[in-house]
């Protein structure tokens, strides 16, 4: 019952982790991880239960996923609700936007598109957008929780359509506009996360932090490697994941001070 999508644990755990190291792990912030951790936990579940997993699923684990689903998700609301009771009213203001998002990736997964290419776009963004009211909730400045989100929102959508490229040219080669468009947003994340720090909302180290797998994902589209080499192009990912948040854990932590 455990999730399948092995990348999306990356993209649920690098923003926390970073989010409560650049801050302090307080109880608003720790209820709200174990929120997000729990909800994360019950997606199995739930699509077993909903019959997306296959009809032998959905009949022969029906009462394992009902367990796990209903103490998950039980978990996940009491969590959520106690966080939202003790914590200041900037983080309750900061989750308007992951629940927003949540809710719209809740119904691009009853219409059975998570997985299209829009459906693993706003999943990436939903699970760095947690950064922000963990951060905030951490105690970490506004422009520092807004860093981590909007960074490892960059990093992810630019590893995600970096992946689609490499799929798509083993599938469908030469697939170059795919490849392009893939090279085209990873340029263009950066270009925003720069935009965001000279505007002030973000730190200037936020670019920075997000070139490593912006870079990958713009050499995955340059010269995708082979179908053979997929497992190989996730670990640079998770590697260059790695980079990504300890740039943001120094860099955030020494302009706090």
């Amino acid at each position: 019952m455990w999730p399948k999508e092995h990348g999306a644990y990356g993209q649920l755990l690098f923003p926390l982790i970073t989010a409560l190291a650049v801050g302090r792990p307080t109880a608003p912030a720790v209820l709200l991880s174990a929120a997000a951790l729990l909800a994360f936990i019950a997606h199995e579940p739930f699509l077993v239960l909903i019959g997306q997993r296959g009809t032998r699923a959905a009949r022969d684990l029906r009462a394992t996923a009902g367990v796990w689903f209903g103490v998950a998700a039980s978990g996940a609301t009491a969590c959520g609700v106690a966080a939202v009771v003790i914590a200041p009213a900037s983080v309750r203001l900061a989750l308007v936007g992951p629940a927003a998002l949540g809710a719209t990736l809740l119904a691009v997964i009853l219409a059975r598109r998570e997985h299209s290419g829009g459906g693993e776009i706003l999943t990436a963004l939903t699970l760095s957008s947690l950064a922000l009211p963990v951060g905030l909730a951490a105690g970490a400045p506004p422009t520092a929780a807004t860093t981590c989100a909007a960074a490892f929102g960059a990093v992810f959508v630019s590893g995600t359509v970096g992946v689609r490229a490499v799929i798509a040219h083993t599938r469908r080669p030469p697939a170059k506009s795919a490849r392009a468009g893939a090279g085209l947003v990873a340029v263009g994340m950066l270009v925003l996360l720069q935009g965001i720090a000279s505007m002030g909302l973000g730190a200037r180290s936020a670019p920075w932090a997000a070139l490593p797998v912006c870079l990958l994902a713009v050499l995955l589209a340059i010269a995708p490697p082979s179908a053979q080499r997929l497992r190989t192009v996730g670990w640079a990912l998770v590697a260059t994941t790695v980079a990504t948040a300890t740039l943001l854990m120094v860099t955030l932590r020494q302009a706090i001070g």
